[in-house]
Formats: C-alpha cells, structure tokens, sequence
C-alpha cells in the first residue's frame, strides 16, 4: 500500500484533490460529506491547507477467485474519503493493503491483520508520507468478518 500511496501522493493532481475538504463549498446547517459530522472533526482534527492528513475508510470482505468457487480470498482495501466524493470510489485511487485466504481461521487472520497494523499502519499514522499523515477513519465489514478480526462473538 506504502509505495501506492507515495506514487499517488506524487501526482499534483491527486494531491490537489486531498484539498477537498477545505476547498469545497461549506454550509453550517447541512451535512454534505463526512467532514461535517462531529464523528470526524473529532478523529481528524482540524482541517488547514495544506492538508497535512488523509482519513481512510477500510473494508475487508472473501469473494471467490475462482468462478469454480473452489478457493476464496479476502482482499482489504482503503478508500480515501480525502478525495472529492465522485472519484473516491474510482479503482485507480483505491489502496489494496493485504490479500488473505479465506481459509486461514479466524486466530490467524487476526494475527496478519495485527502485524499489519503495527507494522505498516502504525508508520503511516504517526509518520505519515511525504508529509501526509494517515488516519483509519472507520473500518467496514459484516458481522463474520468483525468477528474474526476482533476475535469477539457477536450474538
């Protein structure tokens, strides 16, 4: 994802859109974008140009890699909710952090998850990209896959 993230962050253009949230029309009665919810002004902080952090919304789910179903994988991805919201969601400016098979259980997977976390996420936070530091805003997955990353039952 590090190296990704450094190529995107070395184009002006996707730099420039990383300024969204301050360049963009604001009305103090509405809520627009994630940026006007308490929830992230109260993670991310205060917003100032240039922006100096990225808040990412992250989601792992399996999906067959096969069309014989014979094998699944569970890609885990980043969206930038810095960008603009009509190019978020573009696969160009999507970051694919891990890939793991749905066959590891669940004690495993929590265990790469982790090491991820502590070894690359970490980093990214505290010590950012070029200046650019990152923030996992919110992790978005179903009810097994919260389960198996937390290691907690939900009944």
């Amino acid at each position: 994802m590090k190296p990704k993230l450094r190529a995107l962050l070395g184009i002006k253009k996707y730099r420039d859109m990383c300024q969204h949230e301050y360049t963009r029309p604001k009305n103090k009665d509405l809520i627009t974008d994630v940026y006007d919810g308490q929830a992230w002004s109260n993670f991310m902080g205060e917003c100032k140009f240039p922006n100096d952090r990225i808040g990412l919304v992250s989601c792992g789910d399996g999906i067959p890699a096969f069309a014989a179903g014979t094998h699944s994988l569970k890609p885990w991805m980043h969206k930038n909710m810095s960008l603009p919201p009509g190019v978020r969601n573009k696969i160009k400016y999507m970051l694919l952090w891990m890939l793991m098979q749905e066959a590891i259980k669940a004690k495993g997977q929590r265990k790469y998850f982790d090491f991820a976390v502590e070894y690359e996420l970490n980093e990214l936070h505290f010590k950012g990209i070029d200046g650019i530091k990152v923030k996992i805003f919110t992790i978005s997955m179903d009810t097994k896959g919260r389960e198996e990353i937390s290691g907690i039952v939900l009944l």
